[in-house]
């Protein structure tokens, strides 16, 4: 159970680590050496921006249908 547990963890932050990287252009060292504080601030922006993409992309897609 505790290596699951474990698994689990290195999971949830190699993911949080790709989420970064892709979607603020971060480093991957930078990412391994953000506090947990810094990086639960940009995985929220990054969720921002990510938001903002989708929305402009709707209204594109929304432009082109008319």
């Amino acid at each position: 159970m505790a290596n699951k547990n474990l698994q689990e963890r290195i999971k949830k932050t190699q993911d949080e680590n790709w989420e970064l990287l892709t979607v603020l252009g971060m480093t991957w060292e930078d990412t391994k050496k953000l506090s947990e504080y810094d990086r639960g601030y940009l995985l929220l922006k990054a969720e921002e921006l990510k938001e903002a993409r989708r929305q402009r992309q709707q209204i594109l897609t929304d432009n082109i249908r008319k």
